[in-house]
């Protein structure tokens, strides 16, 4: 995968992003395109279509998810996976989104409340 910097008009700055490289070879079933990972997906993704991988917030945490690129810096919840029956990190995005770091699963994240100490 190559590294880039990239502007993002959703979160109005620069943003690191992945692109990964299509496989080599006359496959018919696997080949594919080049993929554009963002690597700071968060809260400011919140709209319908990622302006620049061209996908939906929930696409662009899963394409992370399946490259295999380490989510520090993301904000994360532990969380039951409803899929894979996994307690796991998940991954949130949006208002209210996340998604599983081990399955990719899209689920609702609500905070009910904080308690004082």
């Amino acid at each position: 995968m190559k590294s880039h910097q990239l502007y993002c008009s959703a979160c109005d700055r620069q943003v690191k992003v992945m692109i990964s490289e299509a496989p080599l070879g006359e496959h018919q079933a696997t080949l594919h395109d080049d993929e554009l990972v963002c690597l700071e997906i968060g809260d400011h993704c919140n709209g319908s279509l990622c302006p620049l991988g061209a996908a939906e917030p929930q696409a662009m945490v899963s394409r992370l998810i399946h490259s295999g690129e380490k989510i520090e810096g993301l904000k994360t919840v532990k969380g039951h996976g409803p899929a894979c029956d996994l307690e796991a990190d998940f991954i949130l995005f949006g208002k209210g989104k996340a998604s599983c770091s081990v399955c990719g699963t899209a689920a609702r994240w609500v905070a009910e409340h904080v308690e004082p100490m």
